[in-house]
């Protein structure tokens, strides 16, 4: 139960911060160790700002930020009404939508196109 209220919070703080937090498009300070250090963008960068736009519903703003970012924001949303569910004892509700998108599946998924949109990125650079 302890995973499913984390996981509740977590990313309603995530959609809070999404909502009130107004980024600068060209950061001023970056938190990326890669980028730091190389200059190169990590496979997430742009991702807080992708998840500000789409929080204000700025779609094409947030996909020049972050390609995956709506397929991002989706899992984020899914993982806050999975949470919810099993919170409210309705948990049954969810085995229907795993049985079509097993969880490790759908991140591994996501994962591999985060990894081939940034070496996409690197190569049309």
């Amino acid at each position: 139960m302890m995973a499913y209220l984390s996981g509740f919070v977590l990313t309603t703080a995530v959609f809070i911060v999404s909502v009130l937090y107004q980024p600068p498009d060209a950061p001023t300070v970056t938190l990326c160790t890669l980028k730091n250090a190389t200059g190169i963008d990590c496979p997430t960068c742009g991702l807080t700002r992708a998840f500000c736009a789409l929080a204000k519903g700025e779609w094409v703003r947030a996909l020049r930020f972050h390609p995956m970012s709506p397929a991002i924001f989706a899992l984020f949303g899914w993982w806050w009404l999975r949470s919810l569910l099993y919170l409210v004892g309705k948990g049954r509700w969810v085995e229907p939508v795993e049985a079509w998108f097993p969880p490790l599946l759908t991140i591994l998924v996501v994962t591999v196109g985060l990894l081939v949109g940034w070496a996409l990125k690197l190569w049309l650079r």
